[in-house]
């Protein structure tokens, strides 16, 4: 009865709990209304990013489509070229000028296997070429047993192949674009003349194994230069070998006969890699004059080291006429069944003089 004897107090309780009740009631629902609309908006957000991302697949899928369409109607043939040669300027310059050529005769060159993550080797390449269906392989070739099988390969799926610069003679190419080592090597011999060696000269021919069976004709070529002169009996000419697995440890190799010596008469260098780390070591162990250097390639450093006669000379090729030949024989080989099978390509000797106009000819041009 005491708990009912003061009346107004108690309703008085009652409705203060009712009235908070309901704010916490009103309180939650309003939360909750909260987390609804952030639901709804965020499904609404993954809707339409999915939307969006299938009308930009559709968009990429069909501009990938016109590309290829448009690439299909550019070109008729597609061509790989595939290198691994240690010299990259000397293939650079190949490369433009087969890439060049064949947009004039609406073949596609790709330089197949460069923007691979696996470093594949030459032979490998053609096989996955071959794989891809290409119109024709242009490859600088090695005359090994790998090379001759993948070529076979090649030529079993109906499809040409023309090696550049090196060659794989013994195989189904169906043409060589190149220049005779062996005359690099008599126009090397007969640069080595103009000095007196009456009393013997010792040549070194630097040179590795992928370049092996090139750097013996050169050899050969300065040896019968010195035979028919009459002093190849008194004369000493070697080959050395340097590690090319990079462009560092050729450095390093070539860096070692500086150090270690004795040096020879002369060095002969067959590309542009070698060239440049003869007449870097000459620089650096202060051996001008100590050594004559014959190099290869027309490159701007080259041709500076002939002028300021670091090197004696350097003997250089149209590398990128190399390139345009090698397209030139596969588009003749396509349209008639038949290609010579080897295709020579001149070589040049530019001695100080002659270096010193071609690089004053480049930057007036340049101007």
């Amino acid at each position: 009865m005491a708990m009912w004897g003061n009346t107004p107090e108690v309703f008085g309780c009652l409705a203060h709990l009712l009235f908070w009740g309901d704010s916490y009631i009103l309180c939650y629902m309003k939360k909750r209304e909260v987390t609804l609309k952030i639901i709804v908006a965020f499904l609404v957000l993954i809707v339409l990013l999915t939307l969006g991302s299938i009308v930009l697949m559709r968009i990429l899928i069909g501009e990938a489509d016109k590309t290829r369409g448009q690439r299909g109607s550019a070109y008729e043939r597609h061509y790989a070229f595939i290198h691994k040669g240690a010299d990259e300027d000397l293939w650079s310059h190949v490369y433009d000028g087969a890439r060049q050529r064949g947009e004039e005769l609406g073949a596609y060159v790709e330089d197949f296997g460069s923007q691979l993550t696996v470093d594949y080797d030459r032979d490998e390449l053609i096989r996955i070429a071959v794989d891809a269906s290409v119109d024709g392989i242009i490859v600088d070739g090695e005359p090994d047993e790998e090379m001759s099988e993948a070529i076979a390969y090649a030529s079993a799926h109906g499809i040409p192949v023309v090696t550049a610069l090196d060659d794989c003679a013994e195989s189904d190419r169906v043409c060589f674009v190149g220049f005779s080592n062996y005359t690099v090597g008599r126009q090397y011999g007969a640069e080595l003349l103009k000095h007196d060696i009456s009393d013997g000269v010792t040549v070194y021919v630097v040179m590795d194994n992928e370049n092996a069976s090139g750097a013996n004709l050169v050899i050969s070529g300065i040896y019968d230069e010195f035979a028919e002169n009459g002093v190849a009996d008194i004369c000493n000419i070697e080959g050395v070998y340097v590690n090319n697995e990079t462009t560092f440890t050729a450095e390093e190799d070539i860096r070692d006969i500086f150090i270690n010596g004795p040096l020879p008469d002369a060095m002969v260098a067959i590309n542009s890699v070698y060239t440049r780390c003869l007449f870097q070591a000459v620089v650096d162990y202060n051996k001008a004059g100590s050594v004559d250097l014959y190099g290869f390639d027309d490159s701007n450093d080259i041709l500076e080291a002939v002028s300021k006669n670091l090197l004696e000379a350097t003997v250089s090729v149209d590398s990128a006429r190399i390139g345009a030949s090698a397209v030139d024989a596969l588009n003749e080989y396509a349209e008639t069944g038949y290609v010579t099978t080897y295709i020579a390509q001149d070589t040049e000797v530019i001695l100080s003089s002659r270096a010193s106009d071609m690089l004053s000819t480049e930057d007036e041009e340049a101007e």
